[in-house]
C-alpha cells in the first residue's frame, strides 16, 4: 500500500522522540503488508496497518506503539555485519 511521503516524515518526527539517532528520510519501499523506510542511518519496517492509522487518525497510534516501533530500527552497519 502506498502512502504520501509526508506521512513518513510525520512518523519520523514521532519516532525521533524515542530514537533521536534515527536520521533523516532517504527513501521508502512499500508493499501491501509493510513499508521499509530508509533513513540516513538505517532501516525500519513499518506495518501498513500502523501507517493507515497514522494517515487517518494519528491519535490512534499510541506513544507506546511508536516506542516499540523505534526499538525495531536497525542501523546500516548492523545489516552490513550480517551480510559479511
Amino acid at each position: 500500500m502506498k502512502f504520501p511521503v509526508f506521512l513518513y516524515y510525520e512518523l519520523l518526527v514521532r519516532l525521533n522522540e524515542f530514537r533521536p539517532d534515527i536520521g533523516d528520510f532517504r527513501s521508502v519501499i512499500a508493499s501491501d503488508s509493510h513499508s521499509v523506510l530508509t533513513t540516513g542511518t538505517g532501516l525500519l519496517e513499518i506495518p501498513s496497518e500502523l501507517m493507515y492509522r497514522q494517515f487517518n487518525d494519528p491519535n490512534t497510534v499510541s506513544k507506546e506503539e511508536i516506542r516499540k516501533l523505534a526499538g525495531n530500527f536497525r542501523f546500516h552497519h548492523e545489516y552490513q555485519d550480517v551480510a559479511g
